[in-house]
């Protein structure tokens, strides 16, 4: 039986924060072109600005990764955009400039992918999307969100795209089982449930979604499930070799971490092909 060919994505860019200490300031343009080199598909989050500008950043303040204390949605883009995203990883990035999503697809090449985190509400879904139909890339580019919501409404506006639902598994020791968290509703109220396997997919199937985007600690019945379903698996976020090799073994064929290059090489060298 031939193994399976796997598509990694580099997380936002070259990773998150200082997990690759000599890698380019996450979410910015430099590291989405290091990112593409690599791995051919980047990751990234958006924002609406306060004049309705779709921005990459992951925070819904700029305190982590920029020169200012703002919240993102009651600034205007060109504010935003005046901020040095770069200084806060090394002297190396100053003045590097938070983008946004259509500078993103604009400098994406013609061979890679875009996966977009939609971090807001609902209301990022149409200016994000036109700006996805109007860049020609519409084709390369997948939605996921932890809000079901918002990614059910990405579903609805762009229909022939990828559109996943992003969950975190915990697990629940006191009854040996697992609980599921997601968003849904005003203010991203978190949902807790206890995982019932029918349930996850039946709401996936309720919205048309194409899968689930899920954190690597994962029951291994969902990926068999949505294997079965025809539906697609992504986990995230994985920074060691040898768990992706786990997660390939177990179904997996999509990876989202922040050291792509670790990773590609370890699945290249237990002989699987990278998409």
């Amino acid at each position: 039986m031939s193994k399976p060919i796997v598509q990694v994505i580099a997380h936002r860019g070259m990773g998150q924060g200082f997990v690759q200490p000599d890698a380019p300031p996450e979410n910015t343009l430099p590291a989405f072109a290091e990112g593409w080199k690599i791995a051919k598909a980047c990751e990234l989050d958006v924002h609406l600005t306060k004049d309705g500008q779709v921005i990459v950043i992951h925070d819904d303040t700029t305190n982590r990764t920029t020169n200012a204390s703002w919240i993102v949605r009651d600034r205007f883009s060109a504010e935003l955009r005046s901020l040095d995203a770069g200084r806060w990883k090394s002297q190396t990035w100053s003045g590097t400039r938070l983008p946004l999503l259509e500078d993103v697809l604009d400098e994406m090449p013609g061979d890679c992918e875009l996966f977009i985190e939609l971090k807001d509400g609902p209301q990022v879904v149409p200016p994000a999307a036109e700006i996805v139909r109007q860049s020609g890339k519409a084709a390369r580019v997948v939605f996921i969100s932890f809000d079901i919501d918002t990614i059910a409404l990405a579903k609805q506006e762009m229909p022939d795209n990828d559109c996943l639902l992003i969950v975190v598994f915990e697990a629940d020791y006191d009854h040996g089982g697992w609980k599921v968290l997601y968003d849904e509703g005003p203010g991203f109220r978190t949902v807790t449930k206890t995982y019932v396997e029918d349930e996850l997919i039946a709401l996936v199937k309720q919205y048309n979604l194409t899968g689930i985007d899920t954190s690597f600690a994962v029951p291994p019945s969902l990926i068999t499930r949505l294997t079965a379903e025809k539906l697609r698996s992504i986990v995230w976020t994985v920074d060691d070799p040898s768990i992706a090799l786990d997660m390939v073994q177990l179904g997996v064929t999509t990876i989202t971490t922040d050291r792509p290059q670790p990773v590609r090489d370890a699945l290249i060298a237990a002989g699987y092909e990278l998409r």
